[in-house]
């Protein structure tokens, strides 16, 4: 039962750690709280950049013994969310052997939280600076697309929530050529039953990087939980 309550709903927070110092890599945290059981969760992901290919997942599962000690609740000092402080010191030593650093964030070109109820959730435009209201870097046109497709081999409780899909994502350019472009060609680990995609958060590194973090809509025991994905690219040279 205990394991069961640990996957409740829940709506997670995600912070964006930086691209490596050669562009090569970028990171991304998310941390939540489940609903129901209390329990706190948290994960790094790290993506190669050029590819968009997870090549690290840190994550830290939490547990009842870590929660309760002689069936007394643990306290953890100055920890909203324990799991997340575990997971940093076990994910940053690899972070740093990478080059990745907050201060290669680059251009927060985007933000576009769940609370901006007026934003595109699959398109948006966006420039890669901004010097001036008149003095702009090159525009962009960002759009994700969602392909409704079934696993092979689905469990009976995903009857219960929307198709799963396949993500898209597609940059062009002012004049409408096509300068990124990822595309799920099968149901993806981790990512298999996502049944939306909304864009949050674009950044773009050295004015040809791109990281792009979306909300994500999954599968919860007390109903849809909401996460997050990233998706990275190269946008020019």
């Amino acid at each position: 039962m205990a394991s069961s309550i640990s996957s409740a709903a829940f709506l997670a927070s995600a912070e964006f750690l930086g691209f490596s110092d050669d562009g090569g890599y970028a990171a991304f945290e998310q941390y939540w709280i489940a609903d129901g059981s209390g329990f706190p969760g948290a994960e790094i992901v790290v993506i190669s950049v050029p590819d968009s290919k997870i090549i690290r997942r840190f994550e830290i599962p939490w547990t009842e013994d870590m929660m309760y000690e002689n069936g007394s609740y643990v306290y953890y000092e100055n920890s909203m969310n324990p799991a997340r402080t575990f997971l940093q010191e076990k994910a940053y030593p690899y972070l740093d052997s990478l080059g990745i650093s907050s201060g290669n964030e680059g251009v927060h070109c985007i933000c576009h939280p769940l609370t901006d109820t007026d934003a595109e959730p699959a398109s948006v435009s966006f420039v890669t600076w901004a010097g001036s209201l008149m003095y702009t870097g090159p525009e962009y046109r960002l759009s994700i697309l969602s392909h409704k497709e079934m696993p092979d081999s689905p469990p009976d409780w995903l009857s219960m929530f929307d198709m799963p899909v396949l993500l898209e994502v597609l940059i062009t350019d002012s004049s409408g050529n096509t300068v990124m472009h990822y595309l799920d060609d099968s149901p993806q680990p981790v990512y298999e039953y996502i049944s939306n995609y909304r864009i949050r958060d674009v950044y773009v590194f050295n004015d040809s990087l791109v990281a792009i973090i979306m909300n994500t809509t999954g599968p919860g025991f007390e109903g849809p939980d909401g996460m997050f994905r990233m998706v990275t690219g190269v946008i020019g040279h």
